[in-house]
């Protein structure tokens, strides 16, 4: 599991990377400060809104279906001490939804530990399924905003 997590990690990486080079709209930018936090995932969605419409897009063929019909856990602590997996009942209904909500939950479940930290019966096939998922989304995501490859090319700082 240690290396399909690894693997995730830099895709996702080089992804989040591609986005905000490719335009200053997908950044999420602190107001105050101006650093740059992240992936604005909402301007993502709208962005893909516009070129696949998300109530016409098929998911059965997409690879990340799962990401429309589940709403990834949360690692939660609870006011006694201790932590729990908790969900929310969202319907995702737009790409905002999906790319906010569902892959943001995953990549950051990932990314902080959250699923070794505490096992539970339902996350064991279901990581498995969420990374396959999450490589679909992430090279699907891509294509829509590169003609090749590129995007995916080693980080290079200069």
């Amino acid at each position: 599991m240690d290396e399909e997590i690894s693997r995730f990690m830099l895709l996702a990486a080089r992804l989040e990377f591609f986005l905000v080079n490719l335009t200053h709209e997908f950044a999420h930018v602190d107001s105050e400060t101006r650093v740059v936090r992240g992936v604005n995932w909402d301007q993502v969605g709208q962005s893909l809104e516009g070129i696949r419409p998300f109530e016409d897009f098929d998911f059965s063929k997409s690879g990340f279906q799962i990401f429309k019909d589940t709403i990834p856990q949360r690692l939660v602590a609870k006011n006694g001490g201790g932590l729990k997996w908790d969900s929310d009942e969202i319907k995702v209904s737009s790409w905002q939804v999906l790319l906010g909500r569902s892959y943001a939950q995953v990549r950051n479940n990932v990314a902080h530990g959250n699923k070794a930290q505490l096992s539970a019966p339902f996350t064991h096939d279901r990581t498995k399924d969420l990374l396959e998922a999450g490589h679909h989304l992430i090279h699907f995501i891509a294509g829509e905003y590169s003609s090749d490859e590129s995007w995916s090319n080693a980080i290079q700082f200069s």
